[in-house]
């Protein structure tokens, strides 16, 4: 099997189109400045800490390229599909831009306390998927300290977004660290059965009938010379998304 070709598969993918309907969310999204990422970010489907990972062509290559892979899996994606099958997609496609990606196990699981909101339920669980509480402490932290009051924040809008695909509502989180040669991502999705259009996931109160729910964690690597190749091309592809997918997650650092 011919290895993959990344700047191929940028230039031939399709990504879609940035809806109408998004326009009105859109007003409420800062526009980020990819050279300078903060530690805390959005992209879209995926809530990123970049703070064991200071480069800033990481930071850009990592955010860019996750947002490129979810936006092939949405635009390729159909009505009937199951999220499993975006899900296969969205790593098949970070593996054509030459990420190393291990197999993804999947667990069924059910929270062990009820009455408690998503945010706040799902610590412990991305606690064991980062591998502990030093991995991914904006994220850990930030959840932590999540308010009420930080509903309407525009990240949280775009994070909430991104979630509602299918009937399940799939929220997924990255914690990036790198050295000079390689990056590594710990990636943890959760995916519940929650109805709801007017609640943020995020704030949803747990009952009997919504506890469980299903995990899955993931390892990825990208080497840091590859990610700079990269980058330029996936910028240009995705100009005209970038405002309206990747955003500063202004989280409440550890």
């Amino acid at each position: 099997m011919p290895a993959p070709n990344p700047r191929l598969f940028i230039e031939s993918a399709q990504i879609g189109t940035v809806l109408e309907s998004l326009g009105a969310e859109d007003d409420t999204v800062v526009p980020v400045n990819l050279d300078k990422l903060p530690a805390g970010v959005v992209s879209g489907t995926t809530l990123i800490d970049f703070s064991a990972a200071p480069s800033a062509a990481v930071r850009a290559g990592v955010s860019l390229a996750m947002l490129f892979a979810s936006r092939v899996a949405t635009a390729t994606s159909k009505p009937d599909d199951a999220p499993d099958e975006w899900l296969a997609a969205y790593t098949s496609n970070l593996g054509q831009l030459g990420f190393s990606v291990a197999g993804t196990a999947i667990v069924h699981s059910k929270f062990k306390k009820t009455g408690l909101r998503v945010h706040q339920a799902i610590i412990p669980f991305l606690t064991v998927a980062f591998g502990g509480a030093a991995v991914g402490p904006i994220i850990l932290a930030g959840l932590k300290n999540l308010q009420e009051k930080d509903a309407n924040a525009p990240w949280i809008t775009l994070f909430d977004r991104e979630t509602r695909r299918f009937n399940a509502q799939e929220m997924h989180f990255a914690a990036v660290s790198a050295d000079e040669a390689e990056t590594t991502i710990k990636y943890a999705i959760a995916r519940l059965d929650v109805a709801t259009q007017a609640t943020t996931i995020l704030f949803v109160k747990l009952t009997d009938a919504n506890a469980e729910f299903e995990s899955s964690t993931t390892t990825m690597r990208a080497n840091n010379g590859l990610l700079a190749t990269i980058e330029p091309d996936l910028r240009q592809r995705l100009q005209t998304m970038i405002r309206s997918f990747i955003s500063a997650a202004p989280l409440t650092p550890p």
